[in-house]
């Protein structure tokens, strides 16, 4: 209630189709929105099969797991955007076709674009969650082996090196070829996804979470997601010292053991950071 030369005047909140805009917890979603996704969820089943074989299967590729959860928990507190039906039925048909083709294709690896394409379909289409949190879709599929392999054996060996020269630092001497790292005939194999290139990928997510805990828009979660990204090179090189003293301790079991299980603690780290962040605030 407002008072006004002409008397007292009644100040409305405007209404939509879920109630007061901007009064609702972000959190409460609608009964067509839970069965939307639900929907939406079994419809890309069989790719989500794939996904999950591909987690289980591969190391490297398990932590992108993360980012579906993260996903919920970006949209459910986000109080979106305007809806777009059009726009974000086309990229629901787009990502159900690529995925519902690649599978009775036989090639259910081809149709995984489809699952993060859907989703942000749906996303536009319902009006929530905003395009920034939407987009955190696109790190739940693994980046692409064929990428680490592209720049293989260049990234790892070159940080393997840097890794064996600190070694050398303290007095051990290391062999470094383009596809080992050597100490005292224990030999330390570097995979294409030693190279760091995955969790470079998966902190640019990490980041792009982070803006969006901040309120920030696309551009600005860009920006971040671009500063956070370095930090996976510089854990995976930190990663390859910890492995070579593993092999100086004689494990050299316990080094392959500890380049495919860092990226957990490294994202634990950078996922409690980033959920220190608040709409406004810095810490980018």
């Amino acid at each position: 209630m407002a008072t006004t030369a002409a008397g007292p005047t009644r100040t409305m909140t405007p209404i939509s189709a879920d109630g007061p805009v901007g009064s609702l917890p972000a959190s409460l979603w609608t009964a067509r929105e839970w069965i939307l996704w639900g929907a939406l969820a079994v419809a890309l089943s069989a790719s989500w099969v794939d996904l999950a074989r591909h987690w289980l299967d591969e190391p490297w590729a398990r932590p992108s797991a993360v980012f579906l959860p993260l996903f919920v928990i970006a949209a459910a507190r986000d109080r979106g955007q305007p809806a777009a039906p059009r726009a974000g039925a086309l990229l629901v048909a787009a990502g159900l076709a690529a995925s519902l083709v690649a599978v009775a294709g036989g090639l259910p690896r081809l149709g995984r674009p489809g699952v993060p394409l859907a989703m942000i379909g749906m996303s536009l289409a319902l009006g929530r969650p905003s395009l920034p949190a939407a987009l955190l879709a696109l790190w739940v599929i693994p980046p692409p082996f064929a990428l680490a392999k592209l720049f293989s054996p260049g990234i790892e060996h070159a940080l393997g090196w840097l890794a064996a020269r600190v070694a050398e630092s303290g007095g051990l001497e290391v062999v470094t070829t383009m596809r080992a790292l050597v100490i005292d005939g224990a030999a330390l194999e570097l995979r294409p996804t030693d190279g760091g290139l995955p969790l470079v990928i998966q902190m640019a997510g990490v980041g792009w979470f982070a803006a969006v805990r901040a309120g920030d828009d696309v551009r600005g979660a860009l920006a971040t997601a671009v500063r956070w990204a370095p930090l996976g090179l510089a854990a995976q090189a930190l990663a390859l010292v910890a492995a070579l003293g593993s092999l100086i301790a004689g494990a050299p079991g316990t080094a392959r053991i500890l380049l495919d299980g860092y990226p957990w603690p490294v994202l634990a780290v950078a996922l409690a950071f980033a959920s220190t962040r608040r709409a406004g605030g810095a810490g980018s």
